[in-house]
């Protein structure tokens, strides 16, 4: 009995070790050689490192001996070895300073001197990489020719140990002034939240000014040009001012004091941002409001959401994870942890939220919750399936990059083969040619069927014996993707896409079944047959009305 009591509580002991601890609060960094760090540390850089403030090494160091994806007290140099002091190192100690004792910090910095952001993008680096320069190609070499991927893999093992709170990015040097900088950031950092299910109520993005033009910046064009426009496009996203952060004579990088000063600056934001969010404060709540009320979701999709409550000064609070979440119809959706998971293939259901406080106070709201095959909504259209895509809520304006993809992913599949017909109608003939593409994989480069709908403004495909590129049948049981993707010159402005039986009417949603022995309700608007064919009468047998189905015997 003893061994066995031993083992139980050595196993839980293990079991404890491994367990994610919320007081680990994990940052994510990357960018180009301010990122990575230029100066060279100093005595005092070296010295009275907090205990609590870590390193995850991103790469195998020999000097300082450090292997990949372990933990080490954060002394620089924190990204590579033979690289310098970066802001991380001072943001970690602004963080040490100013959180409670009981708050460990831990930074991943995947930083490489010269790159542009397209060595992030997965959609890019392979045609960007190979044009690189020598030197550069070799600090690729070290994350495995794929810094994206390293920086997601490294995140997800620490993920095991605490939680993600925020993004840092230092980069630009090398886009100076690009137009196109401000979307590839915002794809990013969205692409980044997706890969790890991080909410960006809960993790900020914080952007690094360049060397400014007071302090002799060579790219400080950039910062009015690009970085201010982050905040516009993130929600929280905090632009970090370089203003007064001397530079090291060259234009383009800081001097150790410049790190310090910057990497305090960055360190204060964040400060500032968990103070709004704190998960441990502790208050008496007045409301509570879900981030959106409303919820639109594809199946076999998720979404994540925060709820936030209110106290009596108008101080909010992100409690999303202390909230308690009941599904009238839990077929529908139900929550898990911060997301909102889509259970059936369509239908409608209210999710209850409460909240209860330090005083034992206990606050409510709803959230209405719908799932939709083809919903054309921000949440629910993704226009970056494949390439850099944007769509507008509002007008329905979608737009792909050149051969992209935007439209709807179904992870699980969706089975079309009762369905006749696809209908896609436009409000205009778009010059961007767009393409319908219909997919059996949620790989967007692979095969699948094509329709091109050239200047047209309503396509009727017709889904029996449909083949995809290769020649091979498609496979109408199980859709998985279903999109547009054209030449990425004009906006593809969307008027409605639905499944259809007869070719112009969409297959109505069926709600309950009711009985009508007589036949009655001859004339009424939205009649249909089973096959989705509207009728004037109601017909033996099921006949749908206004959504509702309706037996006569």
């Amino acid at each position: 009995m003893k061994r066995i009591t031993s083992l139980l509580m050595a196993t839980m002991l293990c079991l404890a070790s491994f367990a994610q601890d919320p007081n680990f609060h994990i940052y994510l960094a990357f960018g180009q050689s301010n990122m990575e760090g230029n100066a060279t540390p100093e005595a005092q850089d070296k010295t009275n490192v907090p205990a609590r403030f870590k390193m995850m090494a991103a790469v195998n160091f020999s000097n300082p001996s450090r292997t990949k994806g372990k933990w080490y007290t954060a002394t620089p140099p924190l990204c590579r070895q033979g690289t310098g002091l970066t802001p991380c190192d001072y943001f970690g100690r602004e963080l040490c300073d100013k959180l409670p004792e009981q708050i460990t910090v831990g930074v991943i910095n995947v930083a490489l001197g010269g790159c542009s952001i397209k060595m992030f993008d997965e959609d890019q680096i392979g045609e960007y990489l190979p044009t690189c320069a020598d030197w550069l190609k070799n600090y690729a070499a070290q994350y495995n020719n794929h810094p994206y991927n390293e920086l997601i893999s490294l995140a997800k093992k620490a993920q095991k140990d605490g939680v993600i709170k925020g993004i840092l990015l230092h980069q630009g040097c090398t886009d100076n002034m690009a137009s196109w900088w401000p979307e590839e950031v915002k794809k990013l950092y969205n692409r980044i939240l997706n890969d790890l299910a991080l909410s960006p109520d809960e993790v900020p993005l914080l952007v690094g000014e360049l060397v400014g033009q007071a302090e002799g910046g060579s790219c400080s064009g950039h910062n009015s040009a690009c970085i201010a426009k982050m905040p516009n496009l993130i929600k929280n996203c905090y632009v970090i001012s370089s203003k007064g952060c001397p530079q090291a004579g060259d234009g383009l990088h800081f001097s150790a004091e410049g790190y310090r000063i910057i990497g305090r600056r960055y360190g204060q934001a964040m400060l500032d941002f968990l103070e709004k969010s704190d998960d441990n404060a502790q208050f008496d709540a007045v409301s509570i409001a879900a981030s959106t009320e409303e919820i639109v979701l594809t199946p076999g999709s998720n979404t994540i959401f925060a709820i936030y409550a209110t106290d009596a000064n108008g101080k909010q609070y992100n409690v999303t994870r202390k909230c308690q979440f009941t599904a009238d119809d839990p077929d529908v959706a139900t929550v898990e942890g911060i997301q909102m998971i889509a259970k059936g293939s369509s239908g409608e259901t209210t999710v209850h939220v409460s909240f209860t406080d330090q005083s034992g106070n206990t606050v409510t709201t709803d959230i209405k919750v719908a799932i939709s095959l083809f919903p054309l909504t921000e949440s629910g259209l993704n226009p970056s399936l494949s390439g850099s895509g944007t769509f507008n809520g509002k007008t329905l304006a979608l737009t792909t990059g050149k051969d992209g993809l935007g439209g709807w992913k179904y992870t699980g599949g969706i089975d079309a083969s009762e369905y006749k017909y696809l209908v896609v109608r436009l409000r205009l003939a778009s010059a961007a040619k767009p393409i319908v593409r219909i997919y059996n994989t949620t790989d967007a480069s692979g095969d699948c069927y094509e329709y091109p709908m050239q200047r047209t403004k309503e396509a009727v495909i017709e889904l029996k014996d449909l083949q995809t590129k290769a020649g091979k049948a498609l496979n109408l049981k199980k859709i998985q993707m279903i999109g547009f993707s054209s030449s990425g010159s004009a906006a593809i402005y969307l008027s409605e896409i639905f499944f259809s039986n007869d070719g112009v009417n969409p297959v109505t949603a069926i709600h309950s079944v009711e009985m009508n022995p007589t036949g009655h309700l001859k004339g009424a608007p939205n009649m249909y047959n089973i096959a989705g064919q509207r009728i004037n009468n109601l017909q033996p047998g099921i006949n749908i009305v206004d959504g509702k189905k309706i037996m006569v015997k």
